[in-house]
């Protein structure tokens, strides 16, 4: 297994060695971003060799870039980031909050792989620092330490958003985890309109379910943390846009706020 950059362990991990931690930490200026952390692999072809349910440490000193679609900036997102190329995206676990500040939605990100460990959380794939085993039914990747973010994230500029593939409820697969994507012509079905996001009071996620006009129907789930999660979902029919995401064989789609829905026009009759 060693030529495809991992190894797979079954036992509990230690978090990330503690050489790590002492290695000189160099400030890169963004404009050099592409000369010395450009990437040597693809965020798909990074998440092809994950095996579902399985944990795999990366031991090569491979590059991935790509750009920030997602963060915690609404705390719809909880000590995460969403990083998206041309080819896919993927879920990063940090031990932080406020990571809107430090990474906002359009920066380019350079992250560093050698060390970092490749996971599944309900069969949606992720980055971390670690295997948790402390609950053995759900197993999980720890965080990537906040004294670490540097060791392994290389901030770059801040440009254009990338545009959200439109793509239907059917088609949506593994190969759209964790991408920014959007739905047209859905609405909320109408047990769910006019109904919270979540339930803001005792901070509990909620889902709400959005359908087209053919009745195919997708889970929009928000955390109760959200700022917007006492708000009221919209009528009307219309687009919108999210991250996908699953939660075993269920879909699910994560708004960043609620101007990622433009729902207007009259429901289909």
């Amino acid at each position: 297994m060693k030529n495809q950059g991992f190894q797979i362990k079954g036992i509990a991990i230690v978090i990330l060695s503690l050489n790590l931690c002492c290695e000189p930490n160099y400030d890169i200026p963004p404009t050099e971003l592409a000369q010395v952390y450009a990437a040597d692999l693809t965020i798909e072809d990074l998440k092809s060799k994950h095996v579902s349910g399985k944990f795999e440490q990366w031991l090569k000193p491979n590059t991935i870039v790509g750009v920030v679609v997602a963060n915690d900036r609404t705390d719809n997102f909880y000590k995460s980031i969403v990083v998206q190329d041309s080819s896919g995206g993927i879920t990063i676990r940090l031990d932080g909050i406020k990571l809107s500040a430090n990474y906002p939605q359009g920066m380019q990100i350079a992250i560093r792989l050698k060390g970092l460990w490749l996971g599944d959380y309900g069969k949606l794939i992720q980055l971390g620092a670690g295997v948790d085993l402390s609950d053995p039914a759900y197993p999980s990747l720890f965080p990537i330490p906040q004294t670490l973010f540097d060791q392994f994230l290389v901030k770059g500029l801040v440009v254009p958003e990338p545009q959200a593939q439109m793509v239907n409820i059917t088609a949506l697969g593994n190969n759209f985890q964790s991408r920014l994507v959007q739905l047209n012509q859905v609405a909320f079905a109408v047990a769910d309109t006019g109904k919270t996001y979540a339930d803001a009071k005792n901070k509990a996620s909620m889902n709400r379910t959005i359908q087209d006009c053919n009745g195919n129907t997708i889970l929009l789930r928000t955390s109760g943390y959200a700022n917007f999660a006492a708000l009221n979902t919209p009528g009307g029919m219309g687009n919108v846009k999210g991250i996908y995401s699953v939660f075993g064989s269920t879909k699910q789609l994560v708004i960043r706020d609620t101007s990622d829905l433009n729902m207007w026009l009259p429901r289909c009759k």
